[in-house]
């Protein structure tokens, strides 16, 4: 079992590698003085065979390459997190659906649904396709016909489930319908290990209010 990790206030990093063996730890990196510390015996063997090259290679790969690594997948996870979905149009227009949308999951398995006052709806929901980000990850839309007259009187939610963590839960509030944006802050779902490197997952949930296509045009040509 290997990995490394990165402190992102002050620029540390340290990591890890060791095997164990019937159940028992056996050998162990020792990366501050570039060697191995055996846990048994029988290690010892081992521990002289792996001093040199071996030792080296894994000082360079935890404290370069995996860090590396580290850096790439939060910078993409940055991107996610800080993204926001705008949209313009008269928010109040009956026949405006509502569109849940959620992006930069991993794997591409996820279960977006609406709730009405705690219940399931499947009537008047239409699920997307699951489609993928430029960055490896995906994202995923479930749009709501419903009218304003409607969710004011009831609570609307929208969830998204996915193997990383809890479910996310987002209330339909008139707040957010009027303010055109609605951007729920980052989640870091999961971690996925990838090559024995730990790549954070970022999950971003927001809701807009999707104008009809028909006045989109029109809009676009004034």
């Amino acid at each position: 079992m290997y990995g490394c990790k990165l402190d992102d206030e002050t620029g540390g990093t340290d990591g890890h590698s060791q095997f164990g063996y019937d159940g028992e730890d056996f050998i162990s990196l020792d990366l501050k003085n570039t060697g191995w510390v055996a846990a048994k015996p029988e290690a010892e063997i081992i521990k002289q065979k792996w001093v040199g090259a071996e030792a080296n290679y894994w000082k360079n790969y935890l404290e370069r390459d995996c860090v590396n690594w580290i850096k790439k997948y939060v910078y993409y996870g940055k991107i996610s997190l800080d993204r926001k979905v705008t949209h313009s149009g008269d928010s109040t227009d009956s026949s405006s659906p509502v569109v849940c949308h959620t992006t930069g999951f991993y794997p591409d398995k996820v279960k977006i649904s609406w709730q009405k006052d705690g219940q399931d709806l499947h009537e008047d929901v239409e699920v997307g396709e699951t489609l993928p980000n430029h960055n490896g990850t995906f994202q995923k839309r479930a749009e709501l016909k419903v009218t304003p007259e409607e969710w004011k009187k009831n609570q609307f939610t929208c969830v998204v489930e996915h193997k990383s963590g809890d479910p996310i839960y987002m209330i339909l509030t008139e707040k957010k319908i009027r303010t055109n944006m609605v951007a729920i802050p980052g989640i870091v779902a999961g971690l996925v290990v990838a090559a024995l490197v730990l790549i954070a997952v970022v999950v971003g949930v927001v809701m807009v209010v999707k104008r009809r296509s028909g006045e989109r045009r029109s809009k676009q040509h004034q």
